[in-house]
């Protein structure tokens, strides 16, 4: 009987959470420059998952101008949002409404560069972490984001040998819509 009880209210908990807060999914297009010998600029895209407000998972894909591409992943929290300017903004969207919000955040990366284009055989290198995303948004009643945000970041190349990455900074523009 205890475990039916601690079933269901896990499960009570885990509804009225998700209820609460508002679940997100959108696409972004990212520029990515690494300093160096020499600059690096890579253009690619990015799939996001954004659990509710404050964590954004997304799935990125870099092209390098020289055959090489870069996957990813990236985990920031954004907890830290104010406005700047905008309507009031109520818990039920009516017309009209926006605001143009600042965001700073925390998050780590993870990435895999291949030589050539998802080539196993030739030199991958992967490197992992941190970054720190700043950036605005423009919400548009309670259901659509348009953002841009740079995220400086460094981090550490465990493959093909240990050392520190260079440092980079990826930059984005990306829209995002929102379910409740």
């Amino acid at each position: 009987m205890k475990k039916k009880i601690l079933v269901f209210t896990v499960i009570l908990c885990i509804f009225a959470v998700t209820q609460a807060h508002s679940f997100g999914l959108g696409a972004q297009f990212n520029f990515y420059t690494e300093t160096g010998e020499s600059m690096m600029y890579a253009p690619g895209f990015s799939l996001l998952i954004s659990p509710n407000r404050t964590f954004h998972i997304a799935a990125n894909y870099y092209i390098d101008p020289g055959n090489s591409s870069i996957i990813g992943l990236t985990l920031d929290a954004v907890p830290i949002s104010f406005r700047i300017a905008g309507s009031a903004m109520t818990l039920v969207a009516t017309p009209g409404a926006w605001s143009l919000n600042f965001t700073l955040g925390l998050g780590a990366f993870f990435n895999i560069k291949f030589d050539e284009l998802f080539n196993f055989q030739e030199e991958v290198n992967v490197i992992g972490g941190l970054r720190v995303p700043i950036g605005v948004n423009f919400l548009l009643g309670q259901n659509f984001e348009v953002f841009t945000h740079v995220a400086p970041s460094f981090g550490v190349n465990f493959v093909p040998s240990l050392e520190f990455s260079n440092f980079f900074f990826p930059v984005a523009l990306g829209a995002r819509i929102w379910f409740k």
